[in-house]
This record gives structure tokens, C-alpha cells and sequence, in this order.
């Protein structure tokens, strides 16, 4: 495996949490100029910025946690995880941009 693995699985942390982060600065963005509602019924319910703020990144925190642990046996496995988080949240953060303008 050689170096590239555990280059490719911080750049994957990396990309994941950038991912979680586009989303939650589009959704609080879009959501204060009131035209995107949040889809995952549990953070919905939390209407102000910071509360919102302090109920998703625990979250996303736990998830990358989980992954770490998670790459010590499958490292591999564990770029793919959070290539496919970052891409999806960074999707969703694109998607968010793009209703509101």
C-alpha cells in the first residue's frame, strides 16, 4: 500500500468535513432567505443559525469519528465513505446555492 493510502485517507477526512461545512453554511444561508427547508426532520426543528449550527456538526463530528475508527481495519473502504460524504454534502451545498439565487 506505500504511502498513498495514508495520504488519500486524511485528504478523504479532509474532503468530508469540507463537504459537511458547505452544507451547513448553504442551509443556514438559504434557509434564512427562506427558500430551502432542511429535509432530515430532526435538525429541521432547529429554526436559529447557532442552534442549528451546534445540533449538525456534532454530528458530522461522530459520523468522522466512526469512519477513523472504521479505517484502521478497512482503510480503503474509509476513503470510500468519505469521498462519498464529501461529494453529497458538497452536492447538497450546490444545490442550496443554486435555489438561492
Amino acid at each position: 500500500e506505500g504511502p498513498v493510502i495514508p495520504f488519500l485517507l486524511k485528504a478523504s477526512f479532509v474532503f468530508a468535513i469540507t463537504g459537511h461545512s458547505f452544507d451547513l453554511a448553504s442551509t443556514v444561508d438559504c434557509r434564512a432567505r427562506k427558500v430551502c427547508t432542511e429535509t432530515n426532520p430532526w435538525l429541521g426543528r432547529f429554526a436559529d443559525p447557532m442552534a442549528f449550527t451546534a445540533a449538525k456538526m456534532p454530528i458530522a463530528g461522530v459520523s468522522e469519528v466512526w469512519v477513523y475508527n472504521f479505517s484502521k481495519e478497512h482503510p480503503k473502504w474509509a476513503i470510500v465513505i468519505n469521498t462519498a460524504v464529501g461529494a453529497t454534502f458538497t452536492g447538497i451545498a450546490v444545490h442550496n446555492r443554486r435555489v438561492s439565487r
